[in-house]
């Protein structure tokens, strides 16, 4: 019996490294999800895994199948909670930086399209593959979540970079701004000039063309009566 005691005590102590972070991933997904609402298919996992702890201590037989069967629980709370908190994690970044155009975000803060956005993308695709691995894990598959939380603190290093980067961001983000601003006023007033100077234009070739009108009038009603007379005094009889 002792023997069976220090077994268990040291199996134990193995998988309490795999529950730590387990439980770290269930408070990570909970702190940023924008609601805080409580996950229950993680908590769900946990149960089940100390159900086996149980056991094992009540059926020294079964003691590694029961103990095997806590460690695969383990794992699917942890893929579980990551599966949460990577989702839950990208929206976060990817609405810090919604507000900001491209060229802000390549001038100020490259490494989100160098380096975060491709590893957002990786890690949504990689998900098919979190699920795939839950499913699998009650068969035998000895991929443990121990050696995926690595992805966790790829993810919180990313969401701290972000939030150092926003303060050169919305300072380049208010200068473009102003600058945009004064682009603006100076297209509109080059707007308002020309059409002032269209105005002017317009209202010169009105003028002239008037003037040519009225000089074009003027002198034919001045010519007219000059040949009606002329005309009269040609066919008039001469006097004897």
């Amino acid at each position: 019996m002792e023997q069976f005691a220090l077994t268990y005590l040291k199996e134990v102590k193995e998988l309490y490294e795999i529950y730590g972070k387990v439980k770290l991933a269930i408070i990570y997904a909970e702190n940023f999800d924008p609601k805080q609402e409580l996950y229950i298919a993680p908590i769900n996992q946990l149960r089940s895994s100390l159900d086996h702890f149980f056991k094992a201590a009540a059926h020294p037989d079964d003691m590694e199948y029961e103990l095997k069967e806590a460690k695969e629980h383990l794992d699917r709370a942890g893929y579980d909670a990551f599966e949460i908190f990577a989702s839950n994690l990208g929206i976060i970044i990817v609405e810090k930086l919604n507000k900001y155009s491209t060229e802000t975000l390549t001038t100020i803060f490259p490494d989100y399209y160098k380096i975060i956005k491709p590893k957002l993308i990786e890690i949504r695709a990689n998900l098919g593959e979190i699920r795939k691995r839950k499913k699998t894990s009650v068969n035998g598959n000895n991929d443990s979540f121990n050696s995926y939380f690595s992805q966790i603190e790829v993810l919180l290093n990313f969401d701290k970079n972000v939030d150092y980067s926003i303060p050169a961001l919305e300072e380049y983000h208010q200068k473009k701004l102003k600058e945009d601003i004064e682009i603006q006023k100076k297209a509109k007033k080059e707007r308002q000039r020309d059409r002032f100077f269209n105005v002017v234009f317009v209202g010169i070739i009105a003028a002239i063309i008037s003037g040519i009108l009225v000089w074009a009038v003027t002198t034919h009603f001045q010519k007219s009566p000059t040949s009606s007379t002329t005309t009269n005094t040609t066919n008039s009889p001469v006097s004897r």
